[in-house]
């Protein structure tokens, strides 16, 4: 029955990844606690699932055409190498207390992206949601400047993702849909490959700090890939409007249970 639960608990995991590209970190570090798992074991065998569920996700999204690394190997690099840093400092961090501002963070996304399924008309075809000319300030040196910018915020993400135990597939789609004007499915798709990557390192610095234990990370995966798998397809055949409000609706819920404490 252990296994049983931690296999379900991880297909609701990887049906939130395939559907929003989202770590599942969210359902799975919580629920392997609950059933008697440390939070830093919970943590490795989160980042493993992430790792092969992520791929499988980035694959069904690539036969969609819905996968561009123009400026995702990019972050892709900065997060592998962030990630290794960040899953040495975690064993060091008291486990409360991040938890709590990835909700904010959750939240304030959610509302971005129900505002942009609001806004279909803004998404162009070429795949950009904003062209280059349409933005000013920040954002536009951060346009500009691709290399050096998703090289830095790679390394940013890949160093909270490590912390967290998560892909960091929520702190990519931001980046690529906000800042690199990436369109939400491509997006998605996009963030699931990097995630992979990041996903990937972590689990290995785990793996070195002992905490990785296979018989509960196998199941973990296995949920994982089946529920990524078959809500990837289920995306690729949604309108983008509708998409960026669905994938709002899962990031205001996500966030409210980590600010709450649910499952905690």
């Amino acid at each position: 029955m252990f296994y049983i639960l931690i296999t379900v608990i991880s297909f609701i995991a990887g049906s939130i990844t395939g559907l929003i590209g989202a770590s599942g970190v969210m359902v799975i570090v919580p629920g392997l606690v609950m059933l008697g798992c440390s939070t830093f074991d919970a943590i490795g065998c989160s980042l493993f699932a992430d790792a092969l569920a992520s791929l499988v996700v980035a694959w069904t999204y690539s036969r969609y055409g819905n996968l561009n690394l123009r400026q995702g190997w990019l972050i892709a690099l900065g997060s592998v190498l962030g990630a290794q840093l960040g899953s040495f400092i975690s064993p060091h961090l008291p486990e409360m207390g991040v938890g709590g501002s990835f909700g904010v963070l959750l939240l304030v996304s959610a509302a971005m992206f129900w505002r942009k399924g609001s806004k279909k008309a803004a998404i162009k075809p070429e795949g950009r949601a904003t062209s280059n000319d349409e933005v000013k300030g920040f954002l536009k040196v951060l346009r500009d400047n691709p290399k050096t910018s998703g090289t830095i915020l790679g390394v940013l993400v890949g160093i909270i993702s490590g912390i967290l135990g998560a892909g960091g597939g929520v702190m990519i789609l931001l980046i690529l849909v906000f800042v690199m004007g990436y369109k939400v499915h491509e997006g998605v798709g996009t963030s699931t490959l990097i995630m992979a990557f990041t996903a990937a390192s972590g689990a290995l610095g785990h793996a070195f700090t002992g905490n990785l234990p296979m018989d509960i990370a196998v199941p973990s995966a296995i949920g994982t890939v089946i529920g990524g798998r078959l809500t990837a397809g289920f995306a690729n055949k949604t309108n983008e409007a509708v998409l960026g409000k669905i994938v709002g609706i899962i990031f205001a819920v996500l966030g409210a249970l980590m600010i709450f404490g649910v499952g905690s």
